[in-house]
């Protein structure tokens, strides 16, 4: 807040939580059942602490009144191997990483974290679908300028970006990358970020999380 001028919001990558396609697990109804019955006895892997997916199902668990035993990897792909190999049930990353596993069967994509159904995975709910309204989180790519940028710059590339979103070719492009593209001028942007900031903020401070 203090270093950039927010000029436009780009997209939203979602969280996917997939189960190993041998697990018990066919839905997330099934995950918090099983949770709730027997706490911190359904573990899942993720890309590391702080991470997105991480603090996605940190949401969950404070909505669903559950304890999971969170794994922390340094990456997505090896928590995904150790999944699809058996080693852990559950998995949350990016919708990309994971895709290539469910299209193989290995493993069962049960939710997305996105606003709306993510155009590689149409068939998966989201998790507001599922009840869970506070899930609507993803990670997010923007444009943003140095401080104190001319407010008149900062219009042009807004004009630019967002010009440039509204063509199929890049809107595919995105897609293709598992990013939904979501255009966003600077003032709603900004918006975003504080909203976010606050939002993670709170959070991590319940968590006790510090970089490192």
């Amino acid at each position: 807040e203090k270093d950039v001028a927010p000029v436009a919001l780009v997209g939203r990558v979602p969280v996917v939580l997939a189960a190993n396609a041998a697990s018990p697990f066919a839905n997330v109804g099934q995950v918090i059942q099983t949770a709730k019955g027997k706490p911190n006895s359904v573990a899942y892997g993720s890309p590391g602490n702080g991470s997105t997916p991480h603090m996605a199902l940190e949401f969950l668990t404070r909505a669903a009144g559950i304890d999971l035993q969170h794994i922390p990897y340094r990456g997505g792909s090896q928590a995904i191997t150790d999944v699809i190999g058996g080693q852990l049930p559950l998995v949350a990353v990016n919708a990309l990483e994971v895709l290539p596993h469910v299209k193989s069967g290995k493993a069962r994509a049960l939710a997305v974290t996105g606003e709306r159904r993510s155009p590689l995975m149409p068939d998966v709910p989201t998790f507001a679908e599922l009840g869970h309204k506070n899930l609507t989180v993803s990670s997010w790519a923007g444009i943003s300028a140095p401080k104190g940028t001319p407010p008149e710059v900062v219009k042009k590339l807004q004009a630019a970006v967002l010009s440039s979103l509204a063509k199929p070719q890049i809107v595919s492009s995105f897609q293709a990358d598992g990013m939904t593209p979501m255009p966003m001028g600077s003032d709603e942007y900004t918006q975003l970020m504080r909203s976010d900031f606050e939002r993670w903020g709170q959070l991590t401070r319940a968590l006790g999380l510090k970089g490192n």
